[in-house]
């Protein structure tokens, strides 16, 4: 009678101590990983930090040139100064000294050996009146004209957009295939797409949205694209499975002109409410988890997330929008810097 329940606790038992056992391994996998990750980080941050005590360091001895410089050239003007200023005190001292004498033959003699040319050297030439040469003639203080650019008013910005060439890895440069819609046209370069003159599909579709995608899919790993949206009124930024797919199978963060930001994810759409205008789009898929992010790349904040259960291949997929007249005419960008 026990024996049956005893070999199923047994069996039981022992399944239980494997599932143990792997949930063990995994959480060792885990902290591992943990580990490989903080050691990534850290080196990666040192990275950073090195650049910019390099760039620091670049910057002060620039600031040291410049210093060097402009103090150099104000010594000089300094030293014309102190010269003039010894002359004209040891004039001043040999004029007090002679006025203060009660010998008049002595005076007589110094007038005759110096003073008519000391009084004469003073004195401005072909002047009816008497007046004498300014020291100060031609001179003056030089302000202080000290100036490193915009690494004195704009220091942050220069520099981060110098480090930005040595960050790696970088948005990733796909182009945007050429389709051969109508209502499309894609840059030579394949970076951007624009909504042409058309009012919709045989004039039927007013609000018709048409799509260019890249030609690589991808079906594993992560990628990451940023999206220059501007100041458009309607437009489309996300992934779908492309022309090989009539499923609507796609994630996609949209502005429509009459309805705002919305979230279209398998064909249904739902409103999204955005603080702040988003003037760049950054794109994160990571195919190995199947998700899809959503971020203002202007300060990397997440605008969205989504998750999705297809192990098809994915494209990058923009729409450029509706053409409102030429008032949504700027075009859709991948930036690639």
């Amino acid at each position: 009678m026990l024996r049956e329940p005893l070999s199923f606790l047994s069996k039981e038992n022992k399944e239980l101590e494997e599932l143990i056992k792997k949930q063990t391994t995994e959480i060792t996998k885990t902290e591992e990983k943990s580990k490989q990750l903080s050691a990534q980080i850290s080196a990666q941050f040192e990275e950073m930090h090195k650049f910019l005590r390099e760039k620091e360091q670049k910057v002060k001895a620039l600031l040291e040139k410049e210093e060097k410089a402009v103090v150099e050239t104000m010594q000089k003007n300094k030293i014309e100064i102190e010269e003039k200023l010894n002359r004209g005190r040891e004039e001043e001292a040999v004029l007090h000294s002679v006025l203060e004498t009660d010998r008049p033959d002595g005076f007589l003699q110094w007038w005759i050996e110096t003073g008519l040319d000391l009084v004469e050297g003073m004195s401005e030439t072909g002047s009816e009146t008497l007046e004498f040469k300014s020291s100060l003639k031609g001179l003056s203080v030089l302000p202080d004209s000290l100036f490193l650019g915009p690494y004195e008013t704009h220091l942050q910005f220069f520099v981060w957009r110098e480090m930005l060439g040595s960050i790696k890895p970088v948005p990733d440069r796909n182009v945007i295939s050429d389709c051969h819609d109508p209502y499309l046209r894609v840059s030579s370069d394949g970076r951007s797409v624009t909504r042409t003159a058309k009012k919709g599909l045989f004039y039927r579709q007013r609000d018709y949205r048409p799509l260019a995608r890249t030609h690589k899919t991808f079906q594993s790993g992560q990628h990451y694209w940023e999206v220059d949206v501007g100041e458009k009124r309607d437009w489309s930024v996300g992934v779908d499975e492309g022309c090989i797919s009539n499923t609507n199978k796609d994630i996609r963060l949209q502005l429509k002109h009459s309805q705002g930001y919305c979230v279209k994810e398998n064909g249904t759409e739902s409103d999204k409410e955005l603080s702040v205008k988003p003037r760049r789009i950054g794109l994160y898929l990571d195919c190995d988890r199947r998700q899809v992010c959503f971020y203002n790349a202007d300060d990397m904040t997440l605008l969205h997330s989504s998750v999705y259960a297809s192990s098809t291949p994915y494209s990058l997929s923009l729409s450029p929008g509706v053409y409102l007249q030429d008032r949504n005419a700027d075009p859709l960008t991948v930036c690639w810097n």
